[in-house]
């Protein structure tokens, strides 16, 4: 393994996927939303999603979230009482959610393979990969914004699971995901092709 083609072949693999994301990354997200707001609802019982959406903020294209209180919420010492007139409106970059995603393809165009039987096996694991990123992503740090609200307002030292993981994710999280599975799958596959040839 030469790790000077390594290396182009990421920096290849970075720049089309990234062009790919610019040019379609909007459109795709648009389709997931449905799940994501799923999701959402799923891992929170406290707030509903009344819209969830992508939208242009200036120069920025943005996920914009318009989230009601479906049920009471502690935090700290303050109640917040589930009100269907309270809403919270919050957005963040469309483009952030697509890095790690970008990051994980670019990994695994990059790695050589021993066996040709690896690509295809690599292509189809990448998929539900891609989704398990995705959703330990997305829908985490759109639900952690609208808690941070309330923290912010109420207990500003305060702190909770999913806030912890937001940051986590922030601040370098999603990449260290998106390495692991791409080492995880570069592993798996070639274990695979190997036992097959």
């Amino acid at each position: 393994m030469n790790p000077g083609h390594v290396a182009l072949r990421f920096i290849a693999a970075l720049c089309l996927i990234g062009a790919l994301v610019l040019w379609q990354g909007e459109a795709l997200m648009q389709r997931l939303l449905p799940a994501i707001a799923l999701t959402m609802d799923l891992i929170d019982r406290h707030h509903s999603v009344l819209s969830l959406g992508i939208t242009q903020t200036g120069a920025d294209t943005v996920i914009r979230l318009e989230a009601g209180i479906r049920q009471l919420i502690l935090t700290g010492t303050h109640v917040t009482y589930a009100d269907p007139r309270a809403r919270a409106v919050i957005t963040t970059p469309l483009a952030t959610f697509w890095l790690a995603p970008t990051l994980f393809i670019a990994l695994l165009a990059a790695w050589p393979a021993q066996r040709t039987a690896e690509w295809p096996l690599r292509a189809l694991c990448a998929l539900p990969a891609l989704a398990l990123l995705l959703a330990l992503d997305v829908p985490f740090v759109l639900d952690a914004l609208l808690w941070a609200l309330h923290r912010d307002a109420h207990d500003p030292h305060g702190s909770s699971p999913i806030l912890v993981w937001s940051a986590f994710l922030k601040s370098g999280g999603r990449f260290v995901l998106a390495g692991l599975l791409a080492v995880l799958i570069v592993r798996l596959t070639a274990r695979v092709a190997s036992r097959s040839a």
